[in-house]
């Protein structure tokens, strides 16, 4: 999102800010011709545990909740999906805030718990979602709410991924066709497009899944029914397969989902389909292009380092190891930071990480096959490889560091004494 865009943003919402209680616009007029305002309850203090949250949902008429934004399941979704640790909010799913919200509303709705900056970023809708939604029932959703809960299981990625597998052929399958498409209600269009999604980004093997977001999309399309988040949705998805062209394309036609130019993606040398491989920025430019290269997995002694540009964990690994001057050598010789395959939608952030660690430079795994050791996305993730078996492994970045445990897999490897 461009800066004038975040500071029109905030500067919209800062007139509420220190209002304990927002008002807003109904979403109906009364018939004697007059805008009546509901007041909206936001907690002085945010909520930070799963007994305060309860108490405000039972003391707050639902009227006088941003919550009531949501339609029933999505409020539901949501607030199962909150995650709350010792020093307050822990994590949540902003999904249904995407489809369902403007970032306006997100915002507010996420002043709750004191993360209402995650709005602004966020690929929320850029007009306000149709009143008629409220009014259709779906044939979807409760299918929609069992593959969602399969997809937040602790299972490991494979079995996880054959579960999700199964619930979409069984549940969404039989209504990918044009026919039961056009039968579908417009909720239900959308139902159908975000479990597509949901696969896609889960099981990226598996290309029928792009092919099932596509033409649910073009439905969407022809019922006028497309926003940021379904534009948003398939353009980071066309990147990570590698339908820059497409990309560049969708974007044209959206220009509302704001992200940059898809880089130039170039592949000079014959690579094999299934060998590892890399996406790497051009180095020492500002570029937008991507080169791929083969990834040697089968060195005598290498570090694969599972990293995020998202992750301050990952940035704090990368600020110790870079401070050691003996490991700073170690890993620019013998180790290589890999970010996971969808990661090539965040291009700006991974040229700025080359840029602040040229001895750790990062580059983006093609696909799957290039990173064969990792059974879960976890990062950052230290795997210390002779000749392609893995010897031992690290996992995270406390806050004390862990060069102790790196320096002892370096031994393991023979890098170091």
């Amino acid at each position: 999102m461009s800066y004038t865009v975040i500071a029109r943003l905030l500067f919209a919402l800062t007139p509420m800010l220190p209002c304990a209680v927002l008002a807003t616009e109904s979403p109906t007029t009364p018939d004697v011709g007059v805008t009546t305002r509901a007041e909206l309850a936001i907690p002085a203090k945010p909520i930070a545990t799963r007994a305060q949250l309860d108490t405000y949902l039972h003391d707050t008429p639902m009227a006088s909740s941003p919550l009531s934004w949501l339609t029933p399941g999505a409020q539901r979704r949501f607030l199962d999906s909150i995650i709350f640790g010792e020093h307050g909010l822990g994590g949540m799913s902003l999904d249904d805030l995407s489809y369902e919200l403007t970032r306006e509303q997100a915002y507010i709705l996420l002043r709750l718990f004191g993360a209402q900056n995650y709005a602004i970023a966020l690929d929320a809708r850029s007009t306000p979602r149709p009143a008629s939604d409220d009014k259709q029932t779906s044939t979807l959703e409760s299918r929609y709410d069992r593959l969602i809960a399969a997809s937040e299981t602790n299972e490991d990625d494979t079995t996880q991924a054959q579960t999700l597998n199964r619930i979409y052929a069984e549940q969404f399958v039989p209504f990918q066709t044009d026919a039961q498409r056009h039968a579908l209600s417009d909720r239900d269009v959308e139902f159908l497009f975000r479990a597509a999604t949901t696969l896609a980004f889960r099981v990226t093997s598996q290309p029928n899944y792009l092919t099932d977001m596509r033409s649910d999309f073009v439905e969407l399309a022809r019922r006028h029914r497309v926003d940021r988040p379904h534009a948003g949705k398939l353009y980071d998805l066309l990147l990570t397969t590698h339908h820059a062209d497409e990309a560049r394309a969708l974007l044209a036609s959206y220009p509302q989902i704001e992200r940059n130019p898809a880089p130039v993606m170039r592949t000079f040398a014959r690579i094999r389909d299934g060998q590892p491989s890399l996406w790497i920025a051009t180095q020492g430019t500002r570029k937008r292009e991507l080169v791929r290269f083969r990834f040697n997995i089968r060195a005598p002694a290498q570090v694969v380092v599972l990293a995020s540009t998202g992750c301050h964990f990952s940035r704090n690994a990368a600020r110790d190891i870079e401070a050691d001057p003996l490991l700073r050598e170690l890993f620019r010789d013998h180790a290589q930071w890999v970010t996971p395959p969808d990661e090539i939608t965040a291009f700006d952030a991974v040229q700025d990480w080359n840029q602040a660690h040229p001895a750790l430079r990062l580059g983006i795994a093609y696909d799957d096959a290039t990173l064969p050791m990792v059974e879960r996305v976890e990062s950052p993730t230290f795997y210390f490889l002779s000749h392609g078996t893995v010897v031992d492994k690290v996992i995270g970045w406390p806050d004390g560091g862990n060069l102790e445990a790196i320096r002892r897999g370096l031994r393991k490897i023979d890098l170091m004494r």
